[in-house]
């Protein structure tokens, strides 16, 4: 079982699963829908994480915001590195503190614009055609076997 260490867990103040700040009386997260009496954090799954590069890479982008190509090394460090939805952690808690950051919504759709199409790529390869199979030529050969015999008999009985 995958347990989320101390180090990796948000802070009490915010929702353990999504990371939004949360409302001192509230019931349930506004975000994500987990309901705070129901949750369990043995059996919850980790907070994504960065790696090493990742995080230098995140360093660059908060010293320079702006800087546009930053953002795009980081973000495809991210996808070669399996760490997109760390990334997408990220670019949400900035949103949170400045919901008009149009750089941070901008790579935020990035974001779910590559992990879709990672979902949409087809990772087993694809049939092979029938008709190249050992078992279509089997039964092609077998009918006409059994066409020719059949043709045969009649025109004996004629």
């Amino acid at each position: 079982m995958i347990r989320v260490t101390e180090a990796e867990a948000p802070a009490t103040s915010s929702c353990p699963k999504c990371g939004r700040k949360r409302q001192s009386q509230a019931e349930s997260c506004p975000r994500c829908g987990l309901v705070f009496a129901l949750w369990q954090a043995e059996t919850s799954v980790p907070v994504a994480t960065l790696d090493d590069r990742g995080r230098e890479l995140w360093q660059a982008i908060e010293a320079n915001w702006n800087d546009s190509a930053s953002h795009e090394e980081f973000l495809k460090h991210c996808l070669l590195a399996g760490t997109l939805a760390a990334a997408g952690r990220l670019y949400r808690e900035r949103l949170d503190e400045n919901p008009k950051d149009a750089l941070a919504a901008r790579m935020q759709g990035e974001i779910l614009a590559k992990a879709t199409l990672g979902l949409a790529i087809q990772k087993t390869p694809p049939r092979e055609a029938i008709t190249r199979t050992r078992s279509f030529w089997i039964i092609v050969l077998t009918a006409m076997a059994l066409g020719i015999a059949a043709g045969l008999f009649w025109r004996r009985l004629w």
